[in-house]
């Protein structure tokens, strides 16, 4: 997929799906006698488990490939500062998303909502990203 659509374009499409996915979690409205764990017939938990599932699975898309879009993009002057930045912000990120699933004590639905609305903001701003996809790697910064 990053060899055919390109890199950027890749990584902007999987944000963008995958944190409308996460999104349209809490779109998807859930019967008061679905959250026993008994009950059956509760479809609307499969569609929600579906769309939290497509959202992950965009995600990891996004994850493996950032790391290819980065080290293309930063020259080679700046690459192994850039990717070190670059590697610190993920952890950052990873850190973070256990503490954003205990949101969910204010709100059921609002860790889905910072997780989709984050994504949606990352996808957006990477579509002003140039694209590395057979390009030639910069030296220096000019």
């Amino acid at each position: 997929m990053f060899n055919r659509l390109g890199r950027a374009r890749t990584n902007s499409v999987t944000l963008l799906v995958g944190g409308a996915a996460c999104l349209a979690v809490n779109l998807v409205p859930v019967p008061a006698h679905c959250l026993d764990t008994a009950s059956e017939g509760c479809h609307s938990l499969v569609v929600r488990n579906a769309l939290a599932f497509a959202g992950k699975f965009m995600m990891a898309i996004t994850f493996s490939g950032v790391f290819i879009f980065a080290s293309e993009a930063y020259p080679t002057s700046l690459r192994s500062r850039g990717m070190g930045l670059s590697s610190l912000s993920a952890r950052v990120g990873g850190v973070s998303a256990p503490l954003v699933v205990l949101l969910s004590e204010v709100a059921p639905g609002l860790p889905m909502w910072v997780f989709g609305l984050v994504a949606v903001a990352a996808g957006l701003c990477s579509l002003a990203l140039p694209e590395t996809l057979n390009q030639s790697l910069a030296d220096r910064v000019e």
